[in-house]
């Protein structure tokens, strides 16, 4: 997965203390993780938390040997309720069960010294499914997280959300704007094609493309009044039918597509990203593509931006976020021998509108 990286850097012996020192140097009030072994979730970043005087859970699905993690200040928030998610086999989204293995976390933090006594943050973690063409997997988690975010959030209305992770989503996916645009949202026809299933019947299995050769409507039409043969008739036949077949699984899976987006419109809320605006702040990374999103958090043999902080606009502002680091230090990508994860670390600081 990185050819470009030394042995050392891809050592775990090697990662540890660095990905230690970054958590020690940022040392936010709130941390979402994402892939975390259990392995070193249990021999170090539960230790770290606990020592640093962190609260701290993980969730993992049962198909994978790794998950989420949110940690909170102990003296800044108390975890009043959570939340784990599934979503894998065992879960349906508008009748259709799902045939992923990801999972999400979501943690209710209640301010400590706040003079409101219902003041805190529903905060979620994520990191959904990964394959470039999944997109309308995708939706279907998203769907299922906002799902589990309304359930927290009307236990407690008067909280804000924070929603973070790994998304695996670009900012010019459906997905994107499903999260971030004013109702209702207007989808281009790329970004629904992108939406569109990528099933099995898509698979072209072309070992019998010797023996079997359907033959072309140009063909036929070259082949002028001559008479057709058996063979020709059952080759035109068969491209007849399997074109009807394409036709009629297009129509039913962008009937799938639009039910999928009308209930995220209709279930979903309009989020705000923290690094949204970041081109206008540093504006080498500003893109047509991208808006204002940063051109890259993911930089290894694919460089390009997966990864948020959402938030709710109605009670949270951003006041700052880190800068992310110049291509110079991650060039030809990361980990490499200052960075030991092949994203960069997202932090904003929110101020809540009293």
């Amino acid at each position: 997965m990185f050819p470009y990286a030394s042995k050392s850097s891809l050592k775990w012996k090697t990662r540890r203390p660095r990905l230690l020192d970054e958590l020690s140097y940022l040392k936010p009030d709130i941390m979402c993780l994402q892939e975390v072994y259990t392995k070193n979730w249990d021999d170090t970043f539960d230790h770290w938390f606990k020592r640093e005087g962190y609260g701290a859970q993980m969730f993992q699905s049962v198909y994978k040997s790794h998950g989420v993690s949110v940690s909170w200040n102990k003296h800044r928030f108390e975890a009043v309720d959570q939340l784990c998610v599934r979503m894998d086999r065992t879960e349906q989204v508008c009748g259709e069960t799902l045939e992923t293995d990801n999972v999400a976390l979501i943690v209710v933090l209640r301010f400590i010294d706040s003079e409101e006594k219902d003041a805190g943050l529903v905060v979620s973690n994520t990191h959904l499914y990964w394959k470039p063409n999944g997109c309308f997997e995708r939706l279907q988690q998203q769907i299922l997280l906002q799902r589990a975010v309304n359930k927290m959030q009307e236990k407690y209305p008067q909280y804000s959300l924070v929603s973070c992770g790994d998304y695996n989503t670009t900012p010019d996916d459906a997905g994107y704007a499903l999260l971030t645009l004013p109702r209702p949202v207007t989808l281009n026809e790329g970004q629904l094609d992108n939406l569109l299933p990528q099933t099995q019947a898509e698979e072209v299995d072309d070992s019998d493309s010797d023996s079997v050769k359907p033959m072309s409507y140009s063909e036929m039409a070259a082949a002028g009044t001559r008479a057709e043969t058996d063979e020709s008739i059952s080759k035109r036949r068969k491209l007849e039918d399997e074109e009807r077949e394409i036709e009629q699984q297009l129509q039913r899976d962008t009937k799938r597509v639009e039910q999928l987006v009308n209930t995220m419109q209709a279930e979903g809320q309009v989020l705000k990203s923290c690094y949204g605006t970041y081109a206008d702040v540093d504006p080498s990374y500003r893109t047509e593509q991208w808006k204002g999103e940063p051109v890259y958090t993911n930089y290894s043999l694919w460089k390009g931006t997966l990864d948020y902080i959402f938030f709710s606009p109605n009670k949270l502002s951003v006041c700052e976020v880190l800068s992310l680091p110049s291509e110079d230090k991650l060039k030809p990508g990361i980990p490499n021998d200052k960075f030991s994860s092949d994203h960069v670390s997202l932090v904003a600081r929110l101020g809540l509108d009293r």
